[in-house]
């Protein structure tokens, strides 16, 4: 508790990632590091593995940007920073921790970065705002990095069905007059936008992202089911895939487990022209 309220206290990051909860979230999702850690093991070896596997396909290695860094848990830093000339690791905060990695590698950067690059808008919506303009904020087509030349390597880590959690329950709690459909449906918005961002690369490709979230309880029933293969992923094949024991017995709550089906899909040819 200590460390997570030092870490709290002392990680720089900008308000609005304060303000809709990302410092937080990030903070937690150390802590459950920590205590799930051999649960996690074989899920982050899958993911680092994955991610080298992909860049393969690249012909040249200048530039590689990764998106959705987090703690590096599931990034091979030093492998990239190895076989690229510039590594820069995007997300909307970076710990100390990812810093002081970072700074061994003379060729690696980081960015604070907002990929959906709609939460200053979902900030700045008045009381009031008809469901027509919450359900635009989907709509957005993210476009930072795109033009950047020397970039010959693409990957989004662990990140797809994190995108719209925290953006839709503020928006949920600051709206509560409308459904929950709305924010159901800007998720997957979201996300999907995040899939045509990642294809208008003209570079090689790595998406690892959840196909299915499973949660039952001590005697195997059910509770909460997601199938995210056809909204977002239909008529897709992976190159690999793997299931994440992302909250063991207990993390969950008493008697409760929660599994992920992980996906890593790969584009060679990103650009529908291409």
């Amino acid at each position: 508790m200590l460390a997570e309220l030092w870490a709290w206290l002392t990680t720089p990051c900008s308000p609005a990632a304060r303000r809709l909860g990302y410092l937080h979230e990030t903070i937690a999702l150390s802590a459950r590091h920590r205590r799930c850690r051999t649960a996690w093991q074989t899920h982050l070896q899958h993911s680092r593995n994955a991610l080298l596997a992909a860049t393969a396909a690249c012909k040249q290695h200048r530039g590689a940007l990764i998106l959705g860094s987090g703690d590096l848990l599931d990034v091979p830093l030093a492998d990239l920073a190895r076989r690229f000339q510039t590594v820069t690791l995007v997300d909307v905060l970076h710990p100390p921790s990812v810093k002081r990695q970072a700074r061994r590698h003379a060729n690696v950067r980081w960015l604070e970065h907002d990929v959906t690059e709609c939460l200053a808008d979902v900030l700045a919506l008045p009381a009031g705002s008809h469901a027509d303009t919450i359900a635009a904020l989907g709509l957005k087509q993210p476009g930072r990095f795109l033009p950047e030349a020397d970039i010959d390597f693409v990957a989004s880590v662990n990140l797809l069905s994190q995108l719209p959690l925290l953006p839709c329950q503020w928006l949920l709690k600051r709206f509560p007059q409308y459904p929950e459909s709305l924010f159901d449906q800007l998720a997957l918005a979201l996300m999907q936008r995040h899939i045509e961002y990642l294809r208008r690369f003209d570079a090689p490709v790595c998406l690892i992202a959840d196909a299915e979230q499973i949660s039952r309880d001590r005697a195997g029933n059910v509770l909460a089911h997601t199938d995210f293969i056809p909204a977002l992923f239909a008529g897709m094949n992976p190159a690999a895939e793997w299931w994440w024991d992302i909250a063991p017995d207990g993390e969950a709550g008493p008697g409760c487990n929660s599994r992920h089906r992980v996906w890593a899909l790969e584009w060679r040819n990103a650009r529908p022209d291409g």
